[in-house]
C-alpha cells in the first residue's frame, strides 16, 4: 500500500476574516479580495512528524491553547490555535494589518491496519506552510507567496494562466495557476509536467 492510500485529510473550511481550504489534489481556489478571501491548498503524502518546534502552549479558560508559527503573506506569522471539539479541525488565529484573521484546518492519519489518529496542530501547519497562496490585491495585481517569498506574476499570464517554478531550501516545486471568473486555481507538483516552459522565480 502506498503512502498516498496510508493518509486522507477532511479538512474544514472556517471564513471569519480568511479562508483556508484544504484539498488532496493540490488545488487552491483565491478569491480577488485582497484581505478577506485567501485559500491555500497542501496534500499530506506522509504523516510529518514535528520534534523540537518550539511550541508553546498557555493555559486559558477555554482549555489549552497551542501558539506555533505559519508562513503567511510571505512572513512568518505567531497564529493561536484552537482545537475542535467533536472533529479533527483546529482555528488558527492570527493578526495581519492591524485586524485579526483566521483559517481552518485539520485531518486524519489512517495506518496500514486502518486505525486512524488525529493529525496534530502542528501536522497541520506544516501541510499549510508546504503550501502557496496566490492573492490579487486592490491594484490588480497578482502575487504568490510561498514560505518567505513575495513575487507578483501579473505579467506572466499568457490566455490566463501561468507556469512557475519556486524554490524553498533548495527544493524546486512546479505550479500552474490558472486564472478563473472568480480568483486563481493552481496545481502544484515536484516534477514539471509537459507542456509550455516553466518560469523559475529565485528567491530573495
Amino acid at each position: 500500500m502506498t503512502n498516498k492510500e496510508l493518509y486522507k485529510q477532511a479538512f474544514s473550511a472556517l471564513h471569519p476574516s480568511g479562508h483556508l481550504s484544504l484539498e488532496v489534489e493540490e488545488l487552491a481556489r483565491i478569491s480577488k479580495k485582497h484581505k478577506a478571501n485567501m485559500t491555500i491548498a497542501a496534500a499530506v503524502a506522509c504523516a510529518v512528524i514535528i520534534g523540537g518546534s518550539g511550541t508553546v502552549y498557555a493555559a486559558d479558560i477555554g482549555g489549552i491553547q497551542e501558539k506555533l508559527s505559519l508562513w503567511l503573506y510571505g512572513e512568518k506569522t505567531q497564529v493561536d490555535v484552537t482545537e475542535h471539539t467533536g472533529d479533527t479541525g483546529y482555528t488558527f488565529t492570527y493578526e495581519h494589518d492591524g485586524e485579526t484573521e483566521s483559517i481552518g484546518g485539520g485531518g486524519v492519519i489512517i495506518e496500514a491496519d486502518g486505525t486512524e489518529t488525529r493529525m496534530s496542530a502542528g501536522e497541520v501547519a506544516e501541510n499549510i506552510n508546504q503550501s502557496a497562496s496566490i492573492i490579487e490585491d486592490d491594484d490588480g495585481r497578482i502575487w504568490v507567496y510561498y514560505y518567505n517569498q513575495k513575487s507578483d506574476i501579473t505579467e506572466l499570464f499568457e490566455e490566463n494562466r501561468c507556469r512557475i517554478s519556486l524554490s524553498h531550501d533548495g527544493e524546486i516545486v512546479y505550479m500552474e495557476i490558472t486564472m478563473e471568473s472568480d480568483g486563481y486555481t493552481y496545481t502544484k507538483s515536484n516534477e514539471p509536467e509537459n507542456g509550455p516552459e516553466y518560469i523559475f522565480i529565485p528567491a530573495d
